[in-house]
């Protein structure tokens, strides 16, 4: 992999590290990653994106190779090397997300998470049909987070979405355990309703025990001036458990222990009671629906 990188990209390095799903190393004083590629990916919009946000952020640079392109292949796998300018251990902060938020929108897009999470489910249940009898945690949970889901569907189909709501950069995943990094790298980068990454903030901070999280909520309300239609996405999107169906994939596809699942199937009780506290706290500022199922649990 050292000569790979060094003939493709004519980087010279001393030690070249693998964690996961990347190689990493220093090289003049910045953090190289050489990203695996385990999922397609709009190549134009990759670029068009960093190119939009260099100098201006402090996205991750996509280096071009030898052939001037964005991917190169080694033994028939895809590649991506990204240059980092953040601090990799830094914690994700709401200030950090609302600033990407602000920074680029588009309307010219067409964005259904209901469809989305549909699917999801049908790839997911293909997965644990072929795989399940090694995953007893999976088995015995599943069907609770795709009662959720059905919820959010459901939820997230009552909502009249206009043509005027604007798309902002936003990420296909923020996880419990991840830094600022994966904020600014250019794989995680989306276009997507603005409530998104704040649904996704909040759901990990319970999880993280981030003691401010009401006050920020009460903030973020106050300050960004989301109409009805934004507030209901963003009761949506709480409502579809993420969080979980990201480490379904990390133990199904990354081959992560099944253990890391434990901690948030041990608190699931108090997960709900929280969900239903946000929401409450949303629908004293706007008049979106009662969960019913919530209420009920916890009345």
């Amino acid at each position: 992999m050292k000569n790979f990188i060094e003939y493709f990209y004519n980087i010279k390095i001393d030690k070249i590290f693998y964690e996961k799903n990347y190689y990493f190393f220093a090289y003049n004083g910045y953090t190289y990653k050489l990203y695996a590629l385990t999922r397609e990916y709009d190549v134009n919009f990759l670029l068009y994106m960093n190119q939009k946000m260099l100098n201006n952020t402090l996205v991750s640079e996509i280096i071009i190779n030898r052939n001037n392109e964005i991917i190169s292949i080694y033994n028939e796998n895809k590649f991506i090397l990204i240059k980092i300018f953040v601090n990799v251990n830094k914690n994700i902060s709401l200030n950090e997300i609302l600033f990407l938020n602000n920074y680029l929108s588009s309307k010219k897009l067409n964005v259904n998470w209901g469809q989305l999470w549909e699917k999801k489910i049908d790839y997911l249940e293909e997965l644990i049909n072929e795989n399940g009898k090694k995953y007893p945690l999976i088995v015995n949970s599943f069907n609770y987070f795709v009662g959720m889901t059905e919820n959010a569907i459901s939820y997230y189909s009552s909502i009249s979405i206009g043509d005027d709501i604007n798309y902002v950069i936003s990420h296909r995943s923020i996880k419990i355990g991840d830094t600022i990094e994966s904020l600014y790298n250019p794989l995680n980068i989306i276009l997507d309703y603005r409530v998104r990454d704040m649904a996704e903030y909040i759901k990990i901070s319970f999880f993280k025990n981030n003691k401010l999280i009401f006050k920020e909520i009460q903030e973020y309300l106050i300050s960004n001036n989301l109409s009805l239609v934004e507030v209901q996405l963003l009761v949506a999107r709480l409502l579809y458990p993420s969080f979980y169906f990201d480490m379904y994939d990390d133990i199904m596809i990354d081959n992560q222990e099944e253990k890391i699942l434990t901690f948030i199937l041990a608190n699931l009780d108090n997960y709900e009671i929280y969900l239903s506290n946000v929401i409450g706290l949303i629908r004293q500022r706007y008049n979106v629906d009662e969960i019913a199922w919530l209420k009920k649990n916890h009345s």
